[in-house]
This record gives C-alpha cells, sequence and structure tokens, in this order.
C-alpha cells in the first residue's frame, strides 16, 4: 500500500512537472501571458528611438516603487502594447515625486530584463 502511495504521489508530481513545462512552452517561455505586448529588442537606446506615450495616472505607490497608469496604445523601441490601466515599477524612485493621481502624463516605457518599466514621467502640461 505503502508503495502505491508513493508511486501515485510521484506521477502526480511529474504530471504537474509535465503540465507547467508545457504551459510555459506555449507561452514562449516567457513565463506570464503579456497578451497583445511584444517586449524584445534589448539594443541600447538613442534618443531618437525613444518614444513618448500619453497616459494617466491612477495610483502612485512610492514605498513600492510603481506607478499605475491608464494608457492608449504604448510603442517604444522595445515594448508594445494595446490601451489599458496597468501598475509599472520606476527606473528611478525620483520620477514618482513629480507626479500625483489624476496628472495627465508623457511616459516612456522599456524592456528591463523582462519587465516593462517606466524610464521617463513628465505631466503634461
Amino acid at each position: 500500500m505503502k508503495t502505491s502511495l508513493f508511486k501515485s504521489i510521484a506521477a502526480l508530481g511529474l504530471m504537474a512537472a509535465a503540465l507547467t513545462a508545457h504551459a510555459d512552452q506555449m507561452n514562449g517561455g516567457k513565463g506570464m501571458d503579456m497578451g497583445g505586448m511584444k517586449m524584445d529588442g534589448m539594443g541600447g537606446k538613442s534618443a531618437d528611438a525613444v518614444r513618448t506615450n500619453e497616459g494617466e495616472v491612477k495610483a502612485v505607490d512610492e514605498a513600492g516603487k510603481t506607478v499605475t497608469l491608464k494608457h492608449g496604445p504604448v510603442k517604444s523601441k522595445t515594448v508594445e502594447m494595446p490601451p489599458m490601466t496597468m501598475t509599472f515599477p520606476v527606473e528611478k524612485d525620483s520620477l514618482l515625486s513629480k507626479v500625483k493621481v489624476g496628472d495627465k502624463v508623457k511616459f516612456n516605457v522599456e524592456n528591463v530584463k523582462g519587465t516593462a518599466v517606466v524610464t521617463a514621467l513628465q505631466v503634461q502640461k
């Protein structure tokens, strides 16, 4: 009885590992479905390659170093995504001190180690 229980547990563990590997493979090995988002081209940035996107600040989390933006389509050198509301980490803490909830902003977002990160954030005048 102990042997069959052990075999059952081992089989379940292998099935779980296989399902996880299959799901990851179906998702391009990225681990998270970022439907409609493109994040690649990690080459160096040049000033003329930086695109500015527009959005509205929905939340600022200085402790967590994130900003939540409701934005239209985003396009940068390394990221493309459809309109949505999303929480982004920021490249520099100082970017958060310049904005508050409700501000209309221009921002840039780039792929930094597989994460969409706000690299520039400026209140629209």
